[in-house]
C-alpha cells in the first residue's frame, strides 16, 4: 500500500511548486499511513482489499489484489513482516510479473491479501495454487495469526484438507468474521516445481461437491483400467502370450500416473511424486513393446522395429540409472530435463511409428493407428485446456483420460480380433496339413504294400535265426544262473565281514563319556572299508589319556578291510596292551610290523596305511595337552574360532621301502587347547571326492568348509559337512572311502 501512495507523490513531486502546500499534506498523510500499516494486518489500502460478497464471481480470480514479496535468501519468517522495511517491499502481483514472468525454485515468495467480508458467510474455501511448501498465516478470533500448512511435499494427515484433486491446487478452510477486515499471508516456496499462486474464494459446499464429484469420476475411471488389467492379466496366464502382459503392464503404468497425479496417495509425498514422473516414462516403454507384438513388428515393418527395439534398451537403461539417481538425491532437475528430452524423442517416434503402420496396410495396425489417434487427441485437448486457449468448466484431464480410456476400448477389441485371426490361421493350417496328411497316408499305403511282402520274405529268414537265438538263450540264461550264485555267495561273505569289520569299531557311547560333542563320517566305498577310527581312554593314578586316530589302509573293499583289521590289532596290542602313549613311537612301531608281519622286505609287498593320531590329555578343568604324529594325515583345529592345522610327516606307515629307512622318523608335536576348541582328523576320500567334471574336493575346501561352519555344534557340523560333500560330488560315484572324525574338547 505504501509502495503506491508513494508513487502517487512522484507524480505530484513533478508540479511541488504549483501544489507545494498539496505536496506538503499529501506527503505527511502518506508517512502517517505507513507507520499505521506497521499495526501487521490494519486498514489495508482499499484499492487492494477485495470486498467479499454474496457474488461469487468476483472471487474467482483475486492473484490481481495480492501484494508479492520475493525472499531471494529464503530467511524472512513471519515475524520480519511486522517491520516496515519488510512492509514497504510488498508490490502488487500485476506489477511483479512484469518484472518476472515466473517464480523460481527454492525461493521463499510472501503474498499479502487483504479481504472485507461483506456477506452473510463466514465459512469459505480459501484456494492457494501450487508449491511444495505452502504456509497460510490468517488472524483467529482473537487477532492472533495461526499458522496452517500444505503443498506437494507435506504428508496428506499434516494438511487441512487432504487432496488437491480439485484444480489440482491446495487449499485451506478459512474464517472471515461479518462486517471485518482481515489480512492473509501465504507462503510459497517450489522445492520440485516452480510455485504459483491461483487464489480464489470457494463455498465449502461447492467445493464440497466438486470434491466428491472428482472422486467419484476417477474411481470410475480406475475401476474400468482395473476391470482391463486383471481381465488381460488372466488371459496371459491362460494363453501366454506376452502381449497381454506388456497391456497390461501399459495399463497398469498409466493407472499408477494418474493415481498419484491426483495425489490420492498422498501419505508419502516423495514417493507419490517420484512414482507419477517415473511411470509416465514407464508407459511408454510398454506402449512400444505392445506394439511390437501386437501388429508383429518383427515381420510387418523389419527395419523399424530395429529402431525401436534400440530406443526400449537405450531408454530402460537410462530410466533405470535416473531411479538410481533419485532414490540417492531426489533432484528432480536432472529428471525434468531427462523427461522433457524423453517426451521429444518419444513422440518423434510415435508419429513416425504411427506412419509406418498406416502404410503397412495392416488390419491390426488400423486397429493400434486408431486408438492411439485416441489417446494423442486427448492429451492435445487437455494441453490446450491447461494453457487457458480455450476455457472449459470441468477438470481438464478428463480429455486425456477419455483419450486413454477409448485407446484401451480399442486395443482390446484389437486383441479380440487379432485373437480371432490367429484361431482362424490355425484353423486353416490344420485343414491344410489334413489335406498333405491325407496325401501321405495314400503314398504311406502303397510303400507299405510294397514293403509287406519284402518284410515277409525276411520273416522266414528272421525265423530261422529266431530258433538259433532262443538256443543260445537258454545256454546264457543258465550260465547267469551259475554266476548269479556265485555272486550271491561272495556278497553274502563280504556283507558278514562287514558286520566284523563294524564290530571292531568304537562303540559311540564310549567316546560320548569322554567328549559330549563329536561327530562321526563314516561312508565306505564298497560293503567293506579300508578306512577305520581307534578310540580309547586308559586311565592311571595320576593320568588319564584319550587316543584317538583315523587310518586310511591301502585300497578299499575286501583288500582295505584286511589291512584295517591288522591296523586295529596292531593298535591294540600297542596301545592297550604295552601301554605305549607317544604317537610317535605308537606310529613307528605299526610301520615296524607291518613290515615284519606282511614280509615286505622278502615279498615287495606295499601295502600300508596312512594315520592321524593324537593323545589328549586334560591339565586342567579348562586346558587340555594335544600330542599328534601324523603319516601322511594331518590334524585340523580351531582354537577360539580360528582355523588352524598341523601337518603330518612325509611318510606313510609300512607299504614302499626307501633306500635308507633311517630316513622314514615320524615326529610328535603338541598343543595346549582350551574347553571349546576342535579338532578334525579325516582320511583322503573326503578331499578325494570328485564332481561331475571330475575335480577333486580338495585340502583348500576342506579349510574353507570347516572355518566356515566352525561356530555350530558337531552335530550341525556333521549334517553341514555331509551336505557340503553330496553338492560337489552329485551322481559321481566316490574314488576312495570317506572317514572324518570331530571332537570339541
Amino acid at each position: 500500500m505504501a509502495v503506491t501512495l508513494f508513487n502517487l507523490i512522484q507524480i505530484f513531486h513533478q508540479y511541488k511548486k504549483k501544489y507545494l502546500t498539496i505536496y506538503s499534506c499529501l506527503w505527511v498523510t502518506s508517512l502517517c499511513f505507513c507507520i499505521n500499516s506497521l499495526t501487521f494486518a490494519q486498514n489495508p489500502s482499499s484499492s487492494l482489499v477485495v470486498k467479499v460478497t454474496n457474488d461469487l464471481s468476483k472471487l474467482t480470480d483475486l492473484n490481481p489484489h495480492l501484494l508479492i514479496l520475493e525472499d531471494s535468501t529464503n530467511t524472512i519468517t513471519f515475524k520480519h513482516l511486522k517491520s516496515l522495511k519488510y512492509q514497504s517491499q510488498f508490490i502488487p502481483y500485476p506489477t511483479f510479473r512484469k518484472k518476472k514472468t515466473s517464480f523460481q525454485k527454492n525461493r521463499n515468495y510472501w503474498a499479502k491479501l487483504s479481504l472485507d467480508n461483506q456477506s452473510n458467510r463466514n465459512h469459505w474455501v480459501l484456494y492457494v495454487g501450487n508449491a511444495s511448501y505452502i504456509e497460510l498465516y490468517a488472524p483467529d478470533d482473537e487477532n492472533k495469526y495461526l499458522k496452517k500448512v500444505s503443498g506437494n511435499l507435506i504428508p496428506g494427515n499434516q494438511r487441512e484438507i487432504k487432496s488437491s484433486i480439485v484444480e489440482f491446487k491446495y487449499k485451506f478452510y478459512l474464517q472471515l468474521y461479518s462486517k471485518q477486515k482481515t489480512v492473509l499471508y501465504i507462503k510459497i516456496q517450489g522445492t520440485l516445481f516452480k510455485p504459483s499462486y491461483s487464489v480464489k474464494l470457494v463455498e465449502p459446499e461447492a467445493f464440497l461437491s466438486q470434491e466428491a464429484l472428482q472422486k467419484v469420476i476417477q474411481s470410475i475411471f480406475q475401476g474400468g483400467l482395473w476391470i482391463i488389467i486383471l481381465y488381460n492379466f488372466v488371459l496371459f496366464l491362460l494363453v501366454k502370450d506376452k502381449t497381454y502382459l506388456y497391456y497390461v503392464m501399459y495399463t497398469l503404468s498409466y493407472s499408477l500416473y494418474y493415481i498419484m497425479y491426483n495425489d490420492l496417495y498422498n501419505g508419502l509425498p516423495k514417493l507419490q511424486i517420484y512414482t507419477s514422473m517415473i511411470s509416465s516414462q514407464v508407459s511408454m516403454l510398454f506402449y512400444f513393446q505392445f506394439m511390437r507384438l501386437f501388429v508383429g513388428a518383427r515381420q510387418l515393418i523389419s527395419k523399424w522395429d530395429k529402431v525401436i527395439y534400440t530406443w526400449i534398451v537405450l531408454k530402460s537403461s537410462v530410466l533405470l540409472i535416473s531411479v538410481v539417481y533419485l532414490n540417492i538425491s531426489f533432484n528432480t532437475s536432472f529428471l525434468e530435463i531427462y523427461m522433457v528430452s524423453n517426451f521429444y524423442i518419444d513422440a518423434i517416434l510415435f508419429l513416425i511409428t504411427i506412419v509406418v503402420l498406416l502404410i503397412s496396410n495392416s488390419i491390426l495396425a488400423r486397429y493400434f493407428v486408431t486408438g492411439s489417434f485416441f489417446l494423442m487427441l486427448g492429451w492435445i485437448l487437455s494441453t490446450i485446456s491447461f494453457s487457458d486457449l480455450v476455457h472449459v468448466d470441468f477438470n481438464k484431464n478428463y480429455f486425456s483420460q477419455a483419450g486413454l480410456f477409448l485407446e484401451l476400448v480399442l486395443f482390446s477389441v484389437g486383441l479380440g480380433y487379432r485373437e480371432r485371426k490367429n484361431e482362424q490361421d490355425k484353423r486353416l493350417a490344420q485343414e491344410e496339413n489334413a489335406r498333405i496328411l491325407r496325401e501321405q497316408n495314400v503314398t504311406l499305403e502303397r510303400k507299405v504294400k510294397e514293403r509287406t511282402k519284402e518284410i515277409t520274405e525276411k520273416n522266414e529268414e528272421l525265423q530261422l535265426q529266431k530258433e538259433e537265438i532262443l538256443t543260445q538263450r537258454d545256454s546264457l540264461q543258465e550260465r547267469g544262473e551259475e554266476l548269479q550264485f556265485a555272486y550271491n555267495q561272495i556278497t553274502d561273505s563280504v556283507r558278514y565281514a562287514q558286520t566284523i569289520q563294524n564290530a571292531i569299531l568304537p562303540f559311540e557311547p564310549k567316546i560320548k563319556q569322554i567328549f559330549e560333542e563329536y561327530f562321526i563320517i563314516y561312508q565306505p566305498k564298497d560293503i567293506v572299508s579300508g578306512d577305520f577310527y581307534w578310540f580309547n581312554t586308559i586311565k592311571g593314578e595320576n593320568f588319564t589319556k584319550t587316543v584317538v586316530a583315523v587310518i586310511d589302509c591301502t585300497g578299499h573293499g575286501v583288500p582295505g578291510a584286511f589291512m584295517s583289521m591288522i591296523g586295529n590289532t596292531l593298535l591294540n596290542e600297542t596301545i592297550n596292551e604295552k601301554h605305549i602313549f607317544d604317537p610317535a613311537k605308537v606310529i613307528t612301531l605299526l610301520h615296524q610290523k607291518i613290515r615284519s608281519d606282511l614280509r615286505q622286505a622278502e615279498t615287495n609287498n606295499s601295502d600300508g596305511m596312512d594315520m592321524s593320531l593324537c593323545v589328549i590329555e586334560p591339565l586342567t578343568a579348562q586346558q587340555f595337552k594335544v600330542t599328534f604324529s601324523g603319516a601322511k594325515r594331518p590334524l585340523y583345529y580351531v582354537q577360539e574360532g580360528e582355523f588352524n592345522q598341523l601337518k603330518a610327516d612325509r611318510f606313510s606307515i609300512g607299504g614302499e621301502v626307501y633306500e635308507d629307512e633311517r630316513a622314514r622318523v615320524f615326529t610328535n608335536q603338541e598343543l595346549i587347547l582350551a574347553k571349546g576348541d576342535a579338532l578334525y582328523m579325516m582320511t583322503d576320500g573326503f578331499g578325494d571326492t570328485p564332481d561331475a567334471e571330475r575335480r577333486r574336493f580338495g585340502s583348500r575346501n576342506i579349510k574353507k568348509m570347516i572355518s566356515h561352519y566352525a561356530h555350530l555344534s558337531m552335530k550341525e557340523q556333521q549334517v553341514a559337512f555331509e551336505a557340503t560333500l553330496a553338492k560337489h560330488q552329485g551322481s559321481q560315484d566316490a574314488r576312495d572311502d570317506v572317514t572324518m572324525l570331530g571332537l570339541r574338547l
